[in-house]
């Protein structure tokens, strides 16, 4: 189970912390953007910390079982993000807990947002909102706007309990 808590704590930790950020070739070369990377955890067996100080409290997260990996991502300002599918790196069904750190004036002028082609809902981005989505769904997103927007992304196996409070 990932509890709101623990959510929470990730986001606190998120928005404080310096990842050390690398571009995503495969992504930047298929989109056309400039998308950024910092992994924090591949897999159940490979971690990667990129700060040495992280507190126990949150490496306790990190290490849980249920959570197959962990990204900081950097999105540039003016990015489209054309119709597409995620890339599944577990050889597992998963689902993307997406918990906005940055998002530029908070998103009031609707320039953040993601989209799902099937039922054409669009969600616009909030800073600490998070949601959770099958990003092996056919989808699309921009940010619109002048500034990055930036998020921690958390990878589980499908069927992990997730708490979110409304």
């Amino acid at each position: 189970m990932i509890t709101q808590n623990e959510i929470n704590r990730l986001y606190e930790w998120a928005s404080n912390t310096s990842f050390p950020l690398r571009n995503e070739r495969i992504t930047s070369k298929y989109m056309g953007y400039g998308m950024m990377i910092s992994h924090i955890k591949i897999g159940k067996k490979f971690k990667k910390y990129p700060n040495k100080q992280i507190s126990k409290p949150v490496r306790d997260i990190v290490e849980k079982e249920d959570i197959l990996g962990i990204y900081y991502v950097y999105y540039p300002p003016k990015m489209i993000a054309k119709p597409h599918v995620d890339y599944n790196p577990y050889q597992k069904d998963y689902l993307r807990l997406q918990i906005p750190i940055k998002i530029p004036n908070n998103n009031q002028n609707n320039e953040c947002y993601i989209e799902w082609i099937g039922c054409g809902e669009k969600i616009y981005w909030k800073e600490g909102e998070t949601m959770v989505f099958d990003v092996e769904k056919l989808h699309q997103g921009e940010n619109n706007s002048d500034e990055s927007m930036e998020f921690l992304y958390v990878d589980v196996e499908r069927g992990v309990e997730i708490e979110l409070w409304t």
